[in-house]
């Protein structure tokens, strides 16, 4: 069922004349005033079936356990214009069939909102349908908003805009039933959650 609703997603695009480019694999790390967690490498964490949350590890480039800490971005290319923002991906690498095959399911990121708080837990899960559009300025990695609804008047606005931010928090959150130092996001204002210090997440490529 996960194979499928992934090859259904390609189809579509392929049928809208895109196809999607996978980047090569590349680490995150967070940076941050607060030298507890400052450095410290972002690890894929089960939160449930096929479910994953951000959390922070050691300060150690991953050397084992290195697919929970190796991510992607998903761009398109349509007409032979590759887009410079798409979808965070981590790769869920299944059990091996019964012909010995090794089957893989791209999960893309996707944020997790709980009513009564603006932190959202980030969230990788197999065929999502809400994907935050993402891109890396300078390594550091943003989220593309859109549309920019701070201008909004109670006239139908000329044009639309987007902006690129950056409310990366890490935060004691739970995540299902697990409760971890994960990745969050803050919607807007201060994080509800007390625990939540501001970082920034960059890339760091697998072979540097």
């Amino acid at each position: 069922m996960k194979s499928a609703i992934i090859a259904g997603v390609f189809a579509a695009t392929a049928a809208m004349g895109q196809t999607i480019k996978q980047s090569e694999p590349f680490f995150l790390k967070v940076t941050s005033s607060n030298l507890t967690i400052d450095g410290k490498f972002l690890y894929s964490c089960h939160a449930g079936a096929a479910l994953q949350t951000l959390c922070l590890g050691s300060r150690d480039v991953p050397t084992t356990n290195v697919n929970s800490a190796t991510f992607y971005l998903n761009t398109t290319v349509y007409e032979g214009k590759e887009s410079d923002t798409g979808n965070l991906i981590w790769n869920l690498v299944l059990a091996p069939g019964a012909d010995g095959s090794q089957q893989i399911v791209s999960e893309p990121l996707t944020f997790q909102y709980t009513p009564g708080s603006n932190v959202a837990i980030t969230w990788f899960a197999p065929g999502y349908p809400t994907q935050p559009e993402v891109g890396f300025n300078n390594s550091a990695l943003f989220v593309n908003s859109y549309p920019d609804d701070s201008h909004f008047t109670d006239t139908y606005p000329e044009q639309f805009t987007s902006t690129r931010i950056s409310n990366w928090y890490a935060c004691w959150v739970l995540a299902g039933s697990y409760y971890y130092n994960a990745l969050s996001w803050v919607t807007a204002g201060a994080p509800h959650n007390p625990t939540c210090q501001s970082v920034s997440v960059i890339k760091v490529d697998v072979s540097a």
